[in-house]
């Protein structure tokens, strides 16, 4: 994702092909499928119409790839613009991406350093409060890398007592806080270094007899976590 005047852009890769689309040409392109119209879809956008006829160029260059059908209309009318199967594949690519981060925007964040690397297994090892982390390794990392780890409060799961199963990330912690956020309690765990998001419902909080300042453990699989480098 890179940013731009007009709101971040998203990378999307369409058959090998990478394009970079933001919310307002997100927009235009949508209300061409709406209106049939370029014109109509640039005033709704409130983009120039030469800006908007750029836009689509620029996109068609990069894709090497009509994403706009126009039929010109005659003195009794009938023309009109659509999208192509092309176009609304990019409108489908933007609306998945969109909504992936929408979901983890307040993701869980960790920052530690690269210990160990199994690299039969592909794991990689952080410490938090001296406890090892597991992690999937995923890309080109080696032994003291400093990373940032990213795990949703949804991924996240709940325990009075630890559990033998296979979790392997498994902490100890203190609740801190907790408030409903979207249908959800959100607890506020601090583990000691760092403190997490956890998000259960309701009927979990009333079974575990959740409250604050109870201490309970918490756990997630390795391959709920996004390792990137910092």
């Amino acid at each position: 994702m890179d940013s731009a005047k007009d709101g971040p852009q998203y990378r999307l890769r369409l058959d090998e092909k990478i394009v970079l689309l933001n919310k307002k040409k997100f927009k235009l392109l949508k209300y061409i499928d709406e209106c049939g119209s370029i014109t109509q879809a640039s005033k709704q956008a409130n983009i120039p119409y030469r800006s908007a006829l750029k836009y689509i160029e620029n996109l068609e260059n990069d894709l090497n790839n009509t994403i706009v059908s126009t039929k010109r209309g005659g003195k009794g009318g009938g023309g009109g613009s659509k999208l192509t199967d092309k176009g609304k594949h990019i409108l489908k690519e933007y609306r998945k991406v969109d909504s992936i981060l929408k979901m983890h925007a307040d993701v869980n964040e960790i920052e530690g350093e690269i210990s160990d690397i199994d690299v039969e297994n592909k794991i990689a090892n952080i410490y938090l409060n001296g406890n090892k982390v597991i992690l999937p390794l995923r890309g080109n990392f080696k032994i003291g890398d400093k990373v940032l780890i990213l795990i949703s409060p949804d991924d996240i799961f709940v325990m009075l007592e630890p559990q033998e199963s296979s979790v392997r990330n498994i902490f100890p912690g203190k609740i801190t806080s907790m408030e409903l956020k979207a249908n959800l309690v959100r607890l506020t765990v601090d583990l000691g270094e760092t403190s997490l998001f956890v998000d259960i419902t309701e009927y979990a909080r009333e079974q575990l007899d959740i409250t604050l300042g109870k201490h309970i453990y918490i756990g997630f699989k390795a391959a709920a976590t996004a390792m990137v480098k910092i």
